[in-house]
């Protein structure tokens, strides 16, 4: 049955070819009544008309129903148009034996170009499919296996041999040909399924850029209007008194963005298949306590319970990438908390040994509305979000959950969600982790202020305003000497004039970048041919990193530059110059 149903939308194609060959037949047809008056065989005039005639309607009225805009898919008709091609077939080559074991001159020519004539047209009409070829095919190929035997029972022995030999050839021939066209034919049509299946896929591609355009350009406004509104608190200074909430605001906007920048840069890397663990021992009692302490002030706002089972005082530790394992675990606690009113937010955890290897379950469980059927099946597509309401009620990008499922997978586990629409939801992350070894715990985001004891000399290349700017701004409270360059060449010229202590190096520039600004100081001969270089970009792809080092960078830096972490490697750098001071005195 799945023979016949296949041969469906190949007829549709055969049964239009085969109606462009009605004129050749007919015109077939009254050239063999023309043979057979001039052999003076006047009396198969008649029948052969006939049954030309009927041969000719049969297959009419047959393909019929596959020469619609929509081609018949009903069985029935199906063996019905296939026994039609036979019997045209048929027909035709019962004549051309007819006429051949006639042994007229013009008659036997008559036959070989009907059976070529009949072939010919079968593949044609055959090209989509080995079996409608045959179907057709196959009573033309048994005459000419015939025509030998014919002429051996007239006892006309005279060149069997080579007519046999020759009829063989021609029967290769022609599957030789019908094989070439046939294979180049589903060539074609796999390329024209690529090609739609690729258009298919740009026009997604497509698609998917232009929800992210519009939901990231969206929900940037938030952040952008609270920064924008509290600068100009700060700036009229007319409320002294709101000075500190102002500041907190801006500073959870720029978060709010960056955490949605590092959304779509994650789930960029992981498309292009660029995205890499790290992989370091840690423990799993301190990574949930840390996580309960962190998310325990945004649930008191709401006045939710968080609570948290799974975890004994005996510590568990593991080996794997504890950063992105927050980055999903914080970001299914974040949605419970957005989606739950009141009530219970539970963390589950479970890390029984098997082997070697950690099976680490953990489960956020929620008490909000759950999630509908028909939005469960988009939950984890990327820029989809339950509804249209849910978009407009909590914002975000769609994109959270869809990177936390590619990290989960990324790192040899998976993550899934079950709900019951009014009841709530639950997500599971499950992955096996190894066992890792104790280590001591080590935070360098605790380290003291930076204490530079010495004014240093600073350059600061950006080729952004906006970014020199900011840069002021964060050194302003060290009181450093500072300079700053918008391109590389600038940045040369100043370093060749005068000395500095450090150079904030921007990597991405237009005209030269900074990774061969830094190239080109280390090659020179001026007073800074050694300075402290640390640079910052945008990309933090280990290649980039590596780059920049290869270049002669002594540190990096990741943007958006966080302040301390600014200190901190001027604090390093600084000390780094003061021991190879005191090593050359």
């Amino acid at each position: 049955m799945r023979f016949l149903d296949s041969k469906g939308p190949i007829l549709a194609a055969s049964a239009q070819e085969r109606l462009k060959q009605v004129p050749v037949r007919l015109l077939l047809a009254g050239v063999v009544v023309w043979a057979l008056h001039a052999a003076g065989l006047s009396g198969w005039i008649a029948p052969w008309l006939a049954l030309a005639a009927v041969g000719q309607a049969f297959e009419y009225f047959a393909m019929a129903p596959f020469r619609r805009a929509e081609p018949s898919a009903d069985r029935r008709l199906i063996i019905l148009a296939l026994a039609s091609t036979t019997t045209m077939a048929a027909i035709y080559g019962g004549v051309a034996l007819m006429v051949w074991s006639t042994n007229h001159p013009a008659l036997v020519t008559l036959a070989a170009l009907t059976l070529a004539g009949g072939l010919l047209t079968n593949v044609a009409s055959g090209i989509g499919s080995r079996a409608v070829f045959f179907i057709g095919a196959t009573p033309y190929l048994l005459v000419l296996a015939l025509m030998p035997v014919v002429k051996v029972v007239q006892g006309d022995l005279h060149g069997v041999i080579v007519m046999t030999l020759s009829a063989a050839l021609f029967a290769g021939a022609i599957l030789n040909v019908y094989w070439r066209v046939h294979a180049a034919r589903r060539a074609e049509v796999e390329a024209l399924a690529e090609s739609e299946r690729r258009v298919e896929q740009a026009q997604a591609a497509m698609a998917d850029r232009a929800a992210m355009a519009a939901i990231v350009s969206h929900e940037l406004r938030t952040p952008v209007s609270a920064i924008l509104a509290g600068a100009h608190v700060l700036r009229e200074g007319k409320l002294p008194g709101s000075r500190e909430e102002t500041a907190d605001l801006i500073i959870d906007a720029g978060r709010l963005m960056t955490g949605m920048l590092n959304d779509l840069l994650d789930h960029s890397k992981m498309e292009a298949g660029a995205m890499q663990l790290e992989s370091r021992d840690f423990e799993l009692g301190d990574f949930i306590r840390d996580t309960a302490r962190f998310w325990a002030a945004p649930a008191a706002e709401k006045a939710l319970t968080l609570e948290v089972s799974g975890v004994d005082d005996a510590p568990i530790w593991l080996r794997g990438d504890p950063y992105r394992l927050r980055q999903v675990v914080n970001n299914l606690v974040s949605n419970a908390i957005k989606f739950t009113p009141a009530g219970t937010i539970r963390l589950q955890v479970s890390a029984p040994t098997w082997a070697d290897t950690h099976r680490l379950t953990l489960t956020v469980v929620d008490q909000g509305p759950g999630i509908s059927a028909e939005a469960m099946n988009r939950l984890f597509s990327p820029f989809a979000q339950g509804s249209a309401e849910v978009a407009r009620t909590y914002g975000g990008t769609g994109l959270g959950l869809t990177v936390s499922r590619e990290l989960a997978r990324l790192m040899g586990g998976d993550l899934t969600a079950t709900s019951v629409e009014g009841q709530g939801a639950a997500f599971t992350l499950r992955l096996d982790l190894p066992a890792g070894e104790p280590t001591q715990a080590n935070d360098d985001l605790d380290a003291a202020a930076p204490d530079l004891s010495q004014r240093i000399r600073v350059l600061a290349v950006d080729d952004h305003e906006i970014n020199r700017r900011t840069i002021a701004l964060v050194l302003q409270p060290l009181e450093v000497e500072l300079a700053t360059a918008s391109d590389g060449h600038l940045a040369l010229a100043l370093l060749a004039e005068r000395p500095f202590d450090v150079v904030l190096m921007d990597v991405n520039m237009p005209g030269i970048d900074g990774n061969e600004t830094t190239r080109r100081l280390r090659a020179s001969n001026g007073p800074n041919a050694g300075v402290l270089v640390i640079g910052f970009s945008s990309g933090t792809e280990a290649e980039q990193v590596s780059a920049c080092y290869a270049a002669g960078m002594t540190d990096w830096l990741a943007k958006p530059l966080e302040p301390k972490r600014l200190y901190d490697a001027l604090q390093k750098a600084v000390q780094a110059r003061r021991v190879e001071v005191e090593r050359a005195a």
